[in-house]
């Protein structure tokens, strides 16, 4: 019986070396009635969350020997698309939804060779909203709070990140040049801090450019009372939207990845109507559901640029040879994982800013307890004499 199953389990991994069909879907605005344009972006976003879907598998293969059933996983690294087909379209509104079939070929590893399929933690902090008093139309002036919100229950539906609220931080003085900071090498200090104090790896902080009216009339000195009439009787008309998304490493507080997105959407509310962000009847309007593919796109943005991230922890304890970190089963740790141990270093450029540098200890802990926020590992001596200590860093490639 024994060798049957183990049989089965050689079959299991000889099928994971070879392509498999994946089903996966994706989203685009329409502009100017040009559904090919449509149709190719929204393939496009399907075909990244196909790989991402392949990179999330995990296979479990139990064996039953000597009165125990023993376990063990085979993952799926990145893989490449082909042999891509349209299985569904469907258009509601100017949203136009594509389901595809994609062939997806595993490379096993990233090209800088992590294959963990830990789920990594964000913070998600607040929104800066550039010009306030574009939020009076609609009354959405909860938006530099809502927004984040809305993109963690986004990225934590995806399943391949762990992200957290923290809404209440904001982190740029000034909107205007953001992210640029004092450091030389464009990180913020503060981001470092703020990554510790969440413990979590990754932070996520945005900036709302503009969420005014697209056709909003430049002031007219020779008839001023016209544009204020014009404007007063305005029921509806396009709306902007404009978001710069800013990836930081936790740990170091570096800018790992930036991006813009700009959409319009249709603002049909009478001016005088107060939805409010995220309401119902915000989401219901045309801009309100052009806002929510948009952060769709940034969670998926975000996972597809930390899937090849190494997996990162904080040492917050150490008990003779046991070890403490801030990860758990929450984050896919499983017991008898092995971690290598990083040693954090502060150094100093040429104009005596810090920076944030990990050397390897070249020491490994290996799990025997697993709890959802944390586990415990064990190290072959005492922490003491191979000088482990709190705020050391575990790294799984």
């Amino acid at each position: 019986m024994l060798k049957k199953i183990i049989a089965t389990s050689f079959l299991l991994c000889s099928q994971l070396a070879s392509s498999q069909m994946i089903e996966a879907t994706g989203q685009a605005i329409i502009y100017n009635e040009d559904l090919a344009d449509a149709r190719y972006r929204a393939t496009e976003q399907a075909l990244k969350q196909a790989v991402l879907q392949a990179n999330a598998r995990v296979i479990s293969e139990d064996t039953f020997a000597n009165g125990e059933v023993e376990s063990a996983s085979s993952v799926r690294g990145t893989g490449i698309t082909q042999s891509t087909n349209i299985l569904k379209e469907e258009r509601k509104n100017d949203i136009l939804t594509v389901v595809v079939a994609a062939e997806v070929t595993p490379e096993h590893i990233c090209s800088n060779g992590a294959t963990n399929l830990y789920r990594k933690s964000v913070g998600i902090t607040s929104f800066a909203l550039q010009t306030p008093q574009q939020a009076n139309l609609g009354s959405i002036h909860n938006v530099p709070r809502l927004m984040p919100r809305d993109l963690v229950n986004e990225i934590n539906k995806q399943g391949f990140l762990h992200a957290l609220a923290a809404t209440n931080i904001q982190i740029y003085p000034d909107l205007i040049n953001a992210p640029t900071s004092t450091n030389p090498d464009g990180s913020l200090t503060d981001v470092a801090r703020i990554g510790e104090d969440l413990g979590v790896q990754y932070v996520v902080t945005g900036v709302i450019r503009d969420i005014g009216p697209a056709n909003e009339l430049e002031p007219n000195k020779a008839n001023v009372f016209k544009n204020f009439k014009h404007e007063e009787n305005k029921t509806s008309g396009p709306r902007n939207l404009a978001i710069d998304l800013y990836l930081y490493d936790g740990f170091s507080g570096a800018l790992l990845f930036e991006k813009s997105y700009f959409e319009t959407g249709e603002w049909n509310l009478d001016k005088s109507i107060r939805t409010g962000y995220g309401s119902p009847r915000f989401k219901n309007t045309n801009f309100g559901k052009i806002a929510q593919q948009v952060l769709w796109q940034a969670a998926l943005d975000t996972s597809s640029r930390l899937r090849c991230q190494p997996f990162m922890a904080n040492i917050f304890r150490t008990e003779g040879n046991r070890v403490h970190i801030n990860a758990g089963s929450i984050a896919g740790v499983k017991l008898n994982d092995t971690f290598g141990i990083y040693r954090r270093y502060e150094v100093f450029n040429q104009l005596q800013n810090p920076l944030t540098q990990l050397n390897n200890a070249n020491i490994n802990i290996t799990i025997k307890q697993v709890q959802p926020n944390f586990s415990i590992g064990e190290l072959n001596i005492d922490a003491r004499i191979l000088n482990v200590q709190q705020q050391d860093i575990v790294i799984a490639w």
